[in-house]
């Protein structure tokens, strides 16, 4: 059960949902300049995920996540939802759409556009292992730095919030471990509904596989945020707010 604390709702209460689902190490108020842009047509909410913000003390798995987010949407929606993801967010997006379809209306993908197979998910199990023994860490510290850092001077406000809210580093390593050699991309092949891929321009690795995924989802289109890294939400949020509006007429039409 997602817990009212760790939830922030924006929008009248009638209208669509979209669902943001945050990344790694953050939490929800990542989103807070899309609850601004989205919130005057739609019903704009943004969980946060078992290991971060309100929900700290819990483990993360997909599982966890992706049962958390359908019991979401059937208990605040009217059962269906856009559901937006961001890097890990979107990863958990595709497995919410892979377990409960009836529940995902669409699926934007933000910065989750490439599998972890071979030497990269070789890679990434490693040091999943290594962090969850604890032969690597990050300080609190260090991952404060790192997260204000995705967040450009015009979002300080933003910056703060997220940095008052807290920075969760240890969701690393069993994030790491269950995304290595997981095949997302056959996972999204199986969601019947509409896919927006959605990378920033200056995010290589996920543009590099983005037509890959695009090709074996059954309905999915592609889109750059211009002057854009990997938190394409935050490097230009107007235009990745435009995107999402334009797909969100398109899923709710």
């Amino acid at each position: 059960m997602l817990l009212q604390e760790s939830i922030d709702t924006a929008g009248p209460a009638d209208a669509p949902a979209i669902v943001l689902v945050h990344g790694s190490v953050v939490s929800r108020k990542m989103w807070l300049p899309q609850m601004r842009g989205l919130s005057d047509a739609y019903r704009v909410i943004a969980p946060d995920l078992p290991g971060h913000g309100g929900r700290a003390q819990e483990q993360f798995t997909f599982a966890a996540a992706s049962q958390a987010l359908a019991d979401l949407i059937e208990r605040d929606t009217t059962g269906r939802a856009l559901v937006v993801g961001a890097s890990l967010g979107g990863y958990v997006a595709i497995d919410l759409a892979h377990q409960f379809p009836d529940h995902v209306a669409g699926l934007v993908l933000a910065g989750a556009s490439r599998n972890f197979m071979g030497a990269l998910g070789l890679y990434l199990r490693v040091v999943g292992g290594a962090m969850r023994r604890g032969w690597l860490k990050q300080t609190r510290e260090r991952a404060e730095a790192r997260a204000r850092r995705i967040f450009p001077p015009a979002l300080a406000d933003v910056a703060d919030a997220q940095i008052k809210a807290g920075v969760f580093p240890d969701t690393l390593g069993p994030a790491f471990a269950e995304m290595a050699g997981r095949d997302f991309q056959l996972l999204l092949a199986d969601y019947p509904g509409a896919t927006l891929i959605l990378n920033g321009e200056r995010d290589a690795g996920a543009r590099a596989s983005a037509s890959r995924f695009a090709r074996g989802a059954r309905r999915a289109e592609i889109a750059t945020i211009p002057g854009a890294g990997h938190a394409c939400n935050l490097d230009q949020p107007e235009l990745f707010n435009r995107a999402v509006r334009d797909f969100a007429a398109k899923v709710f039409a």
